[in-house]
């Protein structure tokens, strides 16, 4: 019961910068492309920032031990949420299949998770803020290469701005893969993935200088680590807020009908939390020498709700941002209640 009333408390405060987007949008304060600007500022340059300073810390080799565990049951855990989602939603209409692979799979690990860990986990748990940035190392290679190609799966795949719908089964897969080679690199060289690798390179190698002592004396590593805070406080904010923008285009006019918006939320938010539950103990059954706290917060990443993401991702590739955003919303909403009784469960 230690962790409920906070996580309740943060959710729900999550929920609340929602508002003042749904408010702008309504008034028609939003320009043309609004969201979509917003949504690359997030994704590459305050998500960097948020990433990085996760890895500004005192070398510790049981933070690293653990840490190197939490990325490899992060890969089970996505690899686990992609199979159950593309046997998925197979009958689901052309516009929504993909908008609801892409929230099943990826929670708002990085917009919600490492927020809430920090501000509840981290006092009791030192290390954990590291850990959620380690499967965020996962999530972002996951989001960067399966998510382009769900965001792109069936629309275009040759990349010319026409539709391939017409294109025979076995063209539409070689260029599927094609582009998903592609989507891998673009992974890789994401300004993401690379303050993770950063950051961790200034983990490892045990420089004097990165002590709280010394960051402090230093005005122009102070300087820099300030700046980057700065930056790192958009995330939270910013991700909301373009939900708020996205609800405020959105009817609920036939939600009660939506079948696979209940088969999502099973999944996201029941389903899929008890199996990484099941998969965390069986790993304890087993002697993996991972601490208790790290895998806890594998479960809270992986029980968030829908990632804040999905809805930038269907901006920047023209998908049905405002499907997927009543898919985040309603998804948010509920995790007020299931995060906290996920907890319950540890």
């Amino acid at each position: 019961m230690t962790y409920f009333f906070p996580i309740v408390y943060n959710v729900a405060l999550m929920f609340a910068m929602m508002i003042p987007g749904f408010i702008m949008k309504k008034l028609r304060l939003c320009p043309e492309g609004f969201g979509k600007g917003l949504s690359k500022l997030v994704l590459y340059i305050a998500q960097p920032a948020l990433v990085f300073l996760a890895y500004i810390r005192e070398f510790d080799m049981k933070i690293l031990i653990n840490s190197l565990w939490v990325l490899l049951v992060s890969v089970i855990i996505h690899i686990i949420f992609a199979a159950v989602a593309m046997l998925s939603f197979k009958k689901a209409s052309r516009s929504a299949r993909p908008m609801l692979r892409f929230a099943t799979i990826f929670s708002n690990a990085a917009f919600m998770g490492i927020p809430l860990i920090g501000a509840v986990i981290e006092p009791v748990c030192p290390g954990a803020t590291m850990y959620a940035s380690i499967y965020n190392i996962v999530f972002n290679l996951f989001l960067w290469s399966l998510g382009v190609y769900i965001c792109n799966e069936d629309r275009d795949t040759d990349g010319d701005g026409v539709d391939d719908q017409s294109y025979a089964e076995d063209i539409k897969e070689v260029h599927a893969k094609l582009n998903f080679g592609k989507a891998i690199t673009k992974a890789l060289l994401h300004p993401v993935t690379i303050a993770a690798a950063l950051g961790l390179v200034f983990f490892i190698v045990p420089f004097s200088s990165f002590t709280p002592e010394y960051i402090t004396e230093s005005v122009v590593i102070k300087f820099i680590l300030e700046a980057l805070t700065l930056l790192k406080n958009l995330v939270v904010p910013l991700s909301m807020l373009i939900i708020g923008i996205r609800l405020a285009d959105m009817s609920f006019k036939g939600i009660l009908k939506d079948k696979y918006m209940f088969l999502f939320l099973l999944y996201r938010h029941v389903l899929l939390p008890l199996a990484t539950l099941g998969l965390l103990k069986l790993l304890i059954l087993i002697g993996l020498p991972m601490d208790q706290n790290a895998m806890c917060v594998c479960l809270i990443l992986a029980a968030a709700p829908a990632a804040s993401s999905a809805t930038m991702f269907a901006e920047q590739y023209d998908c049905d941002s405002v499907y997927v955003s009543r898919l985040v919303t309603i998804s948010t909403i509920l995790s007020i209640i299931t995060m906290p009784l996920v907890l319950l469960l540890v």
